[in-house]
């Protein structure tokens, strides 16, 4: 079972980190939410609508949107045109318009991005690259934005200029849920960390309690769940 009553809430404007070891459950986690697979059980809101077993475009169109740990632009199209392709699903937008056409100038200038604007995305480096998946993300006005991994295989000061930038949305309102195991750098921008392992949520808090928690670092230093002869939870069996 990848994932085992994982329940939680996320307040509007809050910026949450959520982290686990490797097979934790934490991207299946991203795409049970956002559509890309649906739960064999339970129950999904977003701003208190029921959305359990939406596709993802209809939850892009009322401002729910991820983005991929490996970045997956349109190849052929040019960076411009990767982020309009996103303007589809905002209903705040018409493609095409004046309006809208500075609305993407807006977005690319913010990441850096718009001297290479009608460059196809493949000639661009990977750090920026994942700018753009960000980009390519903000095309639709997201309310909630979830990001997997954005700061993997980026240097120290692509990761300074990537966590500028998701600062910016917070400002701007957008609701954050990150996906990262890069913990330094998560720790700077979050306000909660949900930790899971096999599927299981096992803390939620600030940052500088998770970071105290037994069963994180049990986690996180290598051990496995499992049950006691009560039937009570716990870890046992180093790895």
């Amino acid at each position: 079972m990848a994932l085992s009553d994982v329940s939680f809430s996320v307040e509007q404007g809050e910026v949450v980190g959520l982290i686990g070891p490797n097979g934790a459950g934490k991207t299946t986690f991203f795409n049970v939410v956002t559509g890309f697979n649906w739960p064999s059980s339970g129950k999904i809101f977003f701003r208190g609508k029921d959305v359990t077993n939406a596709t993802p475009n209809r939850l892009a169109s009322m401002g729910m949107v991820r983005t991929f740990q490996i970045p997956r632009p349109f190849k052929e199209l040019t960076v411009s045109d990767n982020v309009a392709v996103a303007t589809l699903f905002n209903p705040k937008l018409k493609i095409s318009t004046s309006s809208t056409k500075e609305f993407l100038k807006k977005i690319l200038q913010g990441l850096d991005l718009y001297p290479w604007k009608d460059q196809q995305a493949t000639t661009l480096g990977y750090g920026s690259l994942k700018r753009l998946e960000l980009g390519r993300s903000q095309g639709s006005s997201p309310e909630l934005l979830l990001l997997d991994e954005p700061f993997s295989g980026l240097n120290a000061s692509e990761i300074e200029k990537e966590s500028h930038i998701l600062r910016s949305l917070v400002k701007e309102g957008i609701t954050l849920i990150i996906v990262e195991h890069k913990l330094r750098e998560l720790m700077k921008i979050v306000d909660r960390i949900i930790v899971l392992n096999f599927g299981i949520k096992i803390a939620d808090g600030a940052p500088e309690a998770i970071t105290k928690d037994k069963l994180v670092l049990e986690a996180y230093l290598g051990r496995r769940w499992g049950v006691n002869s009560a039937g009570d939870k716990k870890y046992n069996s180093t790895i």
